[in-house]
């Protein structure tokens, strides 16, 4: 990939949805072409721009992504192009970290993320646990594919203050829903949010995140 095409728009802030998709459509250029320097080129010239973490995330990342899982549907992409897709950009998130401060003489909240048994697409909630780290918890991955007794025996060792779970696929909206019902069942106090295409527009126990621009005023204000 070039440098013109990966080279990022210079009006990131506050930029209109035009020069959002451009963006997106850059980053995916540089997907495809396996240019992971091109890649986190686009994405770390918006953030030098203003373009703020979380509207890298929803109107960059996100459309890019979505459209290689489209392009794989079509046949466009083999698996192993989708799957190359999100190691690349899992090296742009990490790259793209401030270094670890220095260590906090309290313990800052604790939030543990999942996506449920059977869920394999996990980048969306890679994505939501570096904006909780923004908001200042200290964050626990467990990825992809958390089988649910292992989730619950995790939240009962680990006792996060939040914990977040996603699903894409509809035959796994049940699963999540019952999930969360039981984490509020059992920690009543605990603060549940849900994301991912299978999420319902309503779960009990449990309060719905689908932009992740939105995700930091979804976080209880008390624990940060």
């Amino acid at each position: 990939m070039s440098d013109k095409s990966a080279g990022a728009d210079k009006s990131t802030k506050g930029q209109t949805p035009r020069s959002d998709a451009r963006l997106s459509r850059l980053y995916l250029e540089a997907l495809r072409a396996a240019d992971a320097s091109g890649a986190y080129r686009v994405a770390s010239e918006a953030l030098r721009q203003g373009m703020t973490t979380p509207e890298l995330y929803q109107r960059v990342i996100a459309p890019a992504m979505h459209q290689i899982g489209e392009l794989w549907e079509r046949g466009a992409l083999t698996v192993a192009d989708e799957h190359m897709a999100t190691a690349l950009t899992n090296r742009v998130l990490v790259a793209l970290r401030p270094p670890p401060g220095e260590a906090q003489a309290r313990r800052p909240p604790r939030a543990l993320l999942a996506a449920v048994e059977g869920e394999q697409h996990a980048l969306g909630l890679r994505m939501a646990a570096d904006l909780l780290e923004d908001a200042g918890y200290d964050t626990i991955y467990l990825g992809a594919d958390v089988p649910t007794g292992a989730l619950l025996q995790a939240v009962e060792s680990l006792s996060p203050d939040l914990v977040a779970m996603t699903a894409t696929m509809e035959t796994l909206t049940p699963r999540l829903e019952a999930v969360a019902a039981e984490l509020r069942r059992t920690y009543p106090d605990l603060s549940v949010l849900v994301g991912g295409q299978a999420a319902p527009p309503q779960i009990d126990g449990g309060t719905l995140v689908r932009d992740l621009e939105l995700l930091p005023e979804r976080v209880p204000s008390s624990q940060v």
